[in-house]
């Protein structure tokens, strides 16, 4: 008959606790009963097996032997003459059976520290050979430690970081101070509880409160607020509290992580450690998240829902590793984007998120960061189409990069862990890639010595990888759907950042410009001021092109106009349309800018494909008429119906918009239209505030179509009369 018992001392978390939960699992299974099997609900571990509370109890007191836990590689264990070994001394002299396995592992431990010669700790090149010696010699119960706490991999000894430092942690040597806590439950001879010993146990196991007991000795890194110290209590400081089953019990669970080594097949390199559950830091998604945190890895412990048994759990171990795609995950980010996966895989209901962060001067704790539920991210996978680069920025990131550049990098995997936890959509990542693309061309000098390539645009074969980042992407606000108007305009991308399209045969390839390329015009400055650099700069280009084709021989002419036919025209247009609502919005001071060009930078890391023309039966109106002449005037062409007229360029038409005036530059653009014939029913007098007129400038740089330059133009050759200024509105239009 199997019994299922609550076990509310041991949570998942502190991460002793989560520690000690399989370390009475992992006992009970291997010494008592075989089919026992175990499971987590609501926090709490939860024992299925044939033993009831009091059996339990009588088993840890009476029954339970100790996992042989050496570390003879370490100072202060009692190996060496130097040694203060009365606790090994102990044990060895010990008499009951239920030391039995520890004595024949200390006495062939002592042996071969002898034979080598051994008087105190050994170099890093005895520390080797001792552990090599250890693993061929040591009986099968003492193996399980080592190879928790150590890893020999090609030439090179390895120390997982939840161990610490090979079983060390500063002060804290484990295996010692595991044998001090025995001592105190067990006596040496009889074998029988100690004091106490049942009582602690009560406490441990179920959480009882119990004043009075006798809590001494250190827990280390797994608990930091039993570790003592201060303002671990409410006086100035308190002493370490720490009940000596919930250390035993806890070193038990450690056996459970036992470390080994991978190495990929289509590599030559060494083999990599390789630990359970177990990456390097990513100082993101929490909320006292710093560049400057310091850590030692990070830990992401299963919670699992469904019993199971040790065969089960020592293969969920085993095999502990996201993946991210077809590679192992290496960083926090990289296991959160690997978390539905492995959760699916292995019915694991949730992760909690353990980072080893300095704390309390140079001591490392393990900081819960969280409790995650993986869910099932489809977006997540959209991310396998910037892999390669993000594993290549990854790997010049360091302390030495510029500010702005780890800045930016620091955005991005948090936007990305977010993402992989549901907190964020795709687009804030491509917000972020942008933003670091930004702050790598910044900082041209560095990323070209660093030889970090530009990001590789996102389009695929016939543009369907780009469609599937538009579909996850797309949001329903403006500054979205501005913001993919401009990404669509030729050359945009170019214009933000310092990225050069070169072609080599039938390939096409990013690179980084020269410092002084002027075909970037993004500065510092607000997005209205940026786009009217752009549009100047636009005009400066096309007169520059005039010159250079007015100065060529018909010959010359005829070939250019060959070449130009050759190339594809489709290129050279928009490949999406702002609305005129959108446009509206933006004029009138609705949009966030710094928004919409934060989705901007992103969405120009993508090929648009062709996007459909917005479809809008109605003006606006609170959209300007004067924007509607502005818009047809900057494009050099105006139709209504089945005529066409070109409009003449108006010279300092656009700085007249960039200094405010809308007086002069709709006085100008007045003027230029009725001298070429087209009598518009405005009146010259047109007085708008100097930001908005900015904006409207700004607002040329959005494409239209001619049709909807047409629908703008046409209820202004119309009117029968002029719209004074104080009408200026399309909402005054009688005929509309």
């Amino acid at each position: 008959m199997s019994n299922v018992l609550a076990l509310p001392g041991c949570q998942t978390q502190p991460l002793a606790s989560y520690l000690k939960a399989l370390g009475v699992f992992r006992l009970v299974a291997e010494q008592k009963d075989p089919q026992a099997r175990c499971y987590w609900q609501e926090n709490g571990f939860y024992l299925v097996s044939s033993l009831d509370a009091p059996a339990l109890e009588q088993f840890f007191l009476r029954e339970y032997q100790p996992t042989p836990i050496l570390a003879p590689w370490n100072g202060q264990t009692g190996f060496f003459p130097k040694d203060k070994g009365n606790t090994l001394t102990q044990v060895r002299n010990s008499t009951t059976v239920r030391f039995q396995s520890y004595r024949e592992a200390i006495e062939i431990a002592l042996t071969i520290v002898h034979e080598m010669g051994l008087q105190k700790q050994p170099s890093e090149k005895g520390k080797k050979r001792l552990l090599v010696k250890l693993r061929n010699q040591l009986p099968d119960p003492a193996l399980p430690w080592l190879d928790t706490c150590s890893l020999i991999a090609d030439e090179e000894i390895k120390f997982p970081p939840l161990t610490g430092s090979g079983g060390n942690d500063g002060n804290l040597e484990f295996s010692r101070t595991f044998m001090q806590r025995l001592l105190d439950l067990i006596k040496k001879d009889q074998g029988t509880p100690q004091p106490e010993a049942d009582v602690l146990l009560q406490a441990s196991l179920f959480g009882e409160i119990l004043p009075g007991l006798s809590f001494k000795g250190s827990i280390g890194q797994f608990h930091p607020l039993a570790a003592g110290g201060v303002n671990a209590h409410p006086g100035f400081q308190a002493d370490s509290r720490v009940n000596a089953w919930d250390f035993v019990l806890m070193m038990e669970g450690l056996i459970l992580f036992r470390a080994g080594s991978t190495r990929r097949y289509e590599h030559t390199a060494p083999g990599e450690l390789a630990y359970p559950f177990t990456v390097r830091a990513s100082a993101v998604g929490y909320g006292s998240a710093s560049a400057t945190d310091r850590a030692r890895a990070e830990l992401w412990v299963p919670v699992w829902t469904t019993p199971v048994g040790l065969k089960g759990l020592q293969s969920l171990f085993s095999e502990g590793r996201a993946k991210v795609k077809k590679r192992t995950a290496q960083t926090g980010v990289d296991f959160a984007r690997g978390l539905s996966n492995l959760a699916r895989q292995r019915g694991i209901h949730a992760f909690v998120r353990y980072s080893f962060l300095e704390r309390n001067g140079l001591s490392y704790f393990a900081i819960p960061l969280g409790q995650f539920a993986p869910q099932q991210q489809p977006q997540v996978d959209l991310l396998a189409d910037i892999d390669s680069w993000l594993m290549s920025l990854r790997r010049t990131n360091s302390e030495t990069s510029p500010a702005s550049v780890r800045n930016a990098y620091r955005y991005l995997e948090e936007s990305i862990f977010q993402l992989a936890c549901g907190k964020e959509s795709l687009l804030e990542v491509l917000i972020a890639l942008g933003a670091m693309e930004a702050a790598l061309s910044r900082s041209l000098k560095f990323t070209l010595e660093k030889g970090i390539k530009p990001f590789p645009t996102i389009w695929g074969k016939a543009y369907e990888r780009a469609k599937q980042w538009l579909v996850a992407l797309a949001t329903d606000e403006p500054e979205f759907r501005l913001a993919l108007a401009l990404a669509g305009r030729p050359l945009m991308r170019q214009r933000l950042v310092k990225v050069r399209e070169k072609r080599r045969g039938k390939t096409i390839r990013l690179e980084w410009a020269e410092e002084n390329d002027p075909i970037t015009t993004w500065q510092q400055g607000s997005l209205t001021t940026n786009l009217l650099h752009l549009l100047q700069r636009e005009a400066i280009e096309q007169q520059q092109q005039s010159k250079a084709e007015s100065s060529q021989s018909s010959e010359e002419q005829a070939d250019m106009a060959s070449q130009a036919q050759e190339s594809s025209q489709a290129s050279m247009r928009p490949k999406a349309y702002a609305s005129l609502s959108d446009v509206a919005a933006w004029i009138n001071g609705n949009v966030d800018e710094v928004r919409l060009e934060a989705i901007l930078r992103g969405l120009c890391l993508l090929k648009i494909p062709d996007q459909p023309v917005p479809f809008e039966p109605h003006l606006p109106p609170d959209l300007p008429p004067a924007f509607g002449v502005l818009v047809n005037v900057h494009s050099g062409l105006v139709k209504w119906g089945e005529q066409k007229v070109e409009v003449k360029r108006v010279p300092n038409l656009l700085g007249q918009l960039t200094a405010g005036d809308c007086f002069s530059a709709m006085t100008l653009v007045l003027h230029r239209l009725r001298a070429d014939g087209l009598p518009i029913g405005l009146h010259e007098g047109i007085h708008e505030p100097p930001e908005r007129t900015r904006r409207m400038g700004a607002a040329l740089a959005f494409p239209l179509t001619l049709g909807q330059r047409e629908k703008l133009i046409l209820p202004l050759l119309k009117a029968n009369h002029d719209l004074s200024p104080a009408n200026c509105s399309f909402a005054n239009c009688s005929f509309l």
